[in-house]
C-alpha cells in the first residue's frame, strides 16, 4: 500500500492491534495534547490517525521522530503511551469501525470514528484543528451533538437456516444486512435490501467477528449487542422461529 493513500474505515476491520505510537504537542506550561496516533495493525502496518481540519483522517504511514515547532513548542513521539485509553486494546482484533457525526444545529461534519474491540470500544475524534481526542468516556456538553447511526427502527428476518440473515434499517433510514454463520457475524451497509444494488460505492462492511463457536444460531439481541447495534424503543421487529434440525 502506498503512503498518503487514504484508507477506508472497513480496511481496519478484522485487523489485530499490535502496538501504538503517539505524538504529543508540548507548548509553554500547558498539558501536552495528542496530535497524531499510529495504530500498528497486523497485516496492514502502521496507520496514522490525524486531524487535517475537523474529523479524523487515516492513511498508512510510519511514525517519525520528535521535532521542534519554534514558537509553537515541540512534538514528542512515544511508543505504547499509557496516557491513551486505546492502549488497553493491544492484542485485540478490531470488530467494527463506525462513523461519528457532529451536529449542533449550526455546523455539521463527520467528527471521527468509534473502534469496537471484543472487550470495549474507543472513540477517535477531531473536533478542532490538530487536536486528536481518544476517549472511552462521555465528553460532557459536546455529547449532545455527537451521533452514531447504530439504532435500528426496523428488523426483518429473511433466513432462519444457515446462515441466519436479517434486513435492518436504522432510525435515519440506513439499510443494513445482518448475517451469522459458523460462529461468524457480519453487518454490511447497502443502498437497499435489493441485492442488485450491493456492488456500488454505497456498500461497505460495518462489522465482522468470529465468536469461536462455529455455531449456526444466535439470538437477535445477542447479535445486536455483539455488533454494537441497538433497537429503538418502538422498533418494528419481525423474526421467524428457528428450524428444529432434529425434528
Amino acid at each position: 500500500m502506498i503512503d498518503d493513500e487514504e484508507l477506508f474505515a472497513a480496511d481496519l476491520i478484522g485487523r489485530r492491534l499490535l502496538k501504538l505510537t503517539t505524538a504529543w504537542h508540548h507548548h509553554a506550561d500547558d498539558d501536552p495534547s495528542l496530535v497524531h496516533l499510529w495504530l500498528h495493525l497486523e497485516g496492514l502496518g502502521p496507520v496514522l490517525f490525524h486531524t487535517p481540519s475537523t474529523g479524523v483522517s487515516l492513511r498508512p504511514d510510519r511514525p517519525h521522530g520528535p521535532y521542534s515547532m519554534e514558537e509553537y513548542g515541540s512534538v514528542s513521539v512515544i511508543d505504547d503511551s499509557p496516557d491513551v485509553p486505546v492502549t488497553r486494546f493491544v492484542g485485540q482484533v478490531i470488530r467494527s469501525v463506525r462513523q461519528i457525526d457532529y451536529n449542533d444545529g449550526r455546523v455539521s461534519f463527520t467528527a471521527g470514528l468509534t473502534l469496537q474491540f471484543p472487550k470495549g470500544s474507543i472513540r477517535l475524534l477531531g473536533l478542532v484543528d490538530d487536536l486528536l481526542i481518544a476517549h472511552d468516556q462521555p465528553l460532557g456538553a459536546v455529547e449532545a451533538h455527537l451521533h452514531e447511526d447504530v439504532t435500528l427502527a426496523r428488523v426483518v428476518q429473511t433466513s432462519v437456516g444457515c446462515p441466519l440473515q436479517w434486513d435492518a434499517w436504522t432510525t435515519t433510514g440506513q439499510c443494513l444486512y445482518l448475517r451469522y454463520r459458523h460462529g461468524e457475524g457480519t453487518v454490511e451497509q447497502h443502498p437497499s435490501e435489493d441485492v442488485d444494488t450491493w456492488d456500488g460505492e454505497e456498500s461497505r462492511l460495518w462489522t465482522s467477528w468470529d465468536d469461536g463457536t462455529n455455531g449456526g444460531w444466535i439470538d437477535l439481541n445477542d447479535f445486536l449487542a455483539t455488533a454494537g447495534l441497538l433497537l429503538a424503543p418502538e422498533a418494528e421487529v419481525h423474526t421467524t422461529p428457528p428450524i428444529d434440525l432434529k425434528a
